[in-house]
């Protein structure tokens, strides 16, 4: 298992806004550009991803996903563009899409037609795969779902879409957000079977502790920024928000006998701050070789938390 990471070298694709946006004061600039480059300057991260069950004929399969976009400005649209084409660059077999596409429903209106224009350009040779978060449900997610799938995106509800792949099966399973209580494991589930190998998209880290009994190969996840700030060996010093616990802010992480992949997201909400926390396109290579635990990455027998239904 070994990871590795590219550096985006594209040039910024400006809007006529952000060509005439005013400057700051000159004893700032350096201050500025250091600033915009931690949060513009996007890192593919390459993965290679243990799948538990992953049949011979898709070792080495390629994919990429991108996470938690925000697309609440113009330099956010653009950035999202970037992404775009360095995925294209990738020329994956697939691309996962995990949620949290705009912070609210006025952004939301303002930038949906754009946002899907940038998406439509996503060139994979099998297909692109979209579930929602908690910030698409907040805005509304019947509109973006509706443009996603206009996009020739495929959006995952709670549901599962098998594939045949170099004539092996792989069942790409989309569960909805944790959050706002949407999530439903066992209907996304639904008609897969224990030994069938499952590639498991659910925006939120925490949607593995309602799942692990249902055996998935994988689990990628956006939700947490990277924990927006990361430090040396230590990693994110922000108190966390996940019950896995703040390990699993970001990047490839045991859990049990299968792993989670937290993408950092390419966007920011609130505080527009990262810090050694780059926008992030993962790009991964699937293999079946799953590596033995080191001995502090298995967590003891736990229950299992019951999952909230949402009401109405």
């Amino acid at each position: 298992m070994s990871t590795a990471s590219l550096t985006a070298d594209l040039s910024p694709r400006r809007s006529a806004v952000a060509a005439h946006r005013r400057k700051p004061p000159l004893p700032l600039r350096p201050l500025h550009r250091l600033w915009r480059r931690t949060i513009d300057e996007i890192e593919v991260r390459r993965v290679t991803l243990p799948v538990r069950a992953l049949p011979q004929p898709l070792e080495g399969i390629t994919a990429c996903q991108i996470s938690d976009f925000h697309v609440d400005r113009d330099e956010d649209l653009t950035r999202l563009g970037r992404a775009v084409e360095l995925i294209n660059r990738q020329q994956p077999a697939m691309v996962f899409l995990t949620g949290d596409y705009f912070s609210g429903h006025q952004t939301k209106r303002r930038y949906l037609a754009a946002f899907g224009r940038e998406l439509r350009r996503l060139n994979p040779t099998v297909g692109t795969f979209a579930i929602a978060g908690n910030h698409d449900h907040w805005a509304s997610f019947d509109d973006i779902a509706h443009t996603l799938s206009a996009a020739g995106i495929e959006v995952l509800s709670n549901e599962n879409r098998r594939l045949i792949i170099n004539g092996a099966a792989l069942t790409i399973v989309g569960i909805d957000d944790l959050w706002t209580r949407r999530a439903d494991p066992a209907r996304a589930f639904r008609n897969v079977g224990p030994h069938d190998c499952t590639l498991v998209l659910a925006h939120n880290p925490d949607t593995a502790l309602y799942a692990r009994h249902l055996q998935p190969g994988v689990v990628l996840s956006g939700h947490t920024h990277g924990g927006v700030v990361r430090l040396p060996y230590y990693g994110s010093p922000l108190k966390s928000i996940l019950k896995l616990g703040k390990q699993f802010y970001a990047g490839l992480n045991r859990y049990r006998d299968f792993y989670i992949y937290t993408n950092r997201g390419l966007g920011t909400f609130w505080l527009r701050v990262r810090i050694n926390c780059r926008p992030e396109v993962s790009h991964f290579r699937l293999t079946g070789q799953f590596p033995r635990p080191q001995a502090d990455s298995v967590r003891p027998l736990q229950r299992r938390p019951r999952l909230k239904r949402q009401r109405g």
